[in-house]
């Protein structure tokens, strides 16, 4: 099997002004697949709000962000806490002026059997990705209505679709999201607001390696068609496409980015 070639950096994809005069707030966006989105972002002129519980991730970022000419606010949050949440976007308004693009990819997860899975750990999952989705829409949803509209985009994941075995709480906290995204879009579409979900598969990203206790096994490798596993850079272009003005009349879409890891069971070779 030959594997799929990386994708192109969006800089080579998309003209530079694309999302110019927008302002794009990040979630979990000081690592992994939320960084890259973050400065693609940037480079396609935007500025941009980056938000985590960790500072230290951030500020690089915020710093990369500047260095390409946009500009950039970092700040703490924890998704989980809807007052924390509130505090978070009128800090990005107020440094950074109305929010038009809601990227909501704060994410947790960790493996673990479900029978041992207890209610605390069941909470910080599904707090952050749910939870952390819904207050993140709710605060934002509000700005938007009262500016005539906006782009939210929820990143889930393919486990949401095909059962996930030993992160029971990370599939189902991923699997609401898509049903959360298709609610706003039906009831805010006359605010002109979209929401849509952007679901990658096996993305080589720390945190995932983390998660699987250091490498990803070799076996995984052989549930996606594509023959190699996934980059936070191939998540870019959809993101960028459904945050600009040619994706204005897409809304509660459900987006995988998976190199086919949802056919798995396809006879490609």
């Amino acid at each position: 099997m030959t594997n799929f070639p990386a994708t192109p950096p969006s800089t080579e994809l998309f003209d530079d002004n694309l999302l110019a005069g927008e302002t794009a707030l990040i979630t979990g966006g000081g690592t992994g697949i939320g960084e890259e989105i973050a400065l693609a972002m940037a480079d396609h002129g935007a500025d941009v709000a980056i938000a985590s519980r960790d500072m230290d991730h951030l500020e690089p970022v915020a710093e990369e962000i500047e260095a390409r000419g946009q500009n950039a606010c970092a700040t703490t949050v924890d998704v989980r806490d809807a007052d924390n949440v509130e505090a978070m976007v009128e800090t990005v308004v107020e440094e950074l002026g109305e929010i038009t693009i809601l990227v909501n990819n704060a994410g947790a997860n960790f493996l673990t059997p479900a029978e041992e899975l207890s209610a605390n750990g069941w909470r910080a999952v599904v707090g952050t990705i749910l939870d952390g989705t819904a207050y993140c829409s709710f605060a934002v949803g509000e700005h938007m209505i009262a500016n005539d509209g906006g782009t939210i985009i929820a990143m889930g994941a393919t486990n949401s679709e095909m059962g996930a075995p030993f992160h029971a709480h990370s599939g189902a906290g991923k699997a609401g999201i898509h049903n959360l995204m298709q609610s706003l879009a039906g009831e805010w579409a006359q605010h002109g607001i979209t929401a849509n979900t952007v679901a990658p598969g096996i993305i080589e990203t720390e945190g995932i390696k983390n998660a699987a206790g250091g490498e990803l096994p070799d076996y995984l490798l052989s549930e996606v068609v594509a023959d190699r596993f996934g980059t936070p850079a191939d998540c870019v272009p959809l993101v960028l496409f459904l945050a600009s003005p040619a994706a204005n009349y897409i809304t509660g879409g459900y987006f995988s980015v998976d190199g086919g890891h949802l056919i798995r069971g396809s006879p490609y070779e």
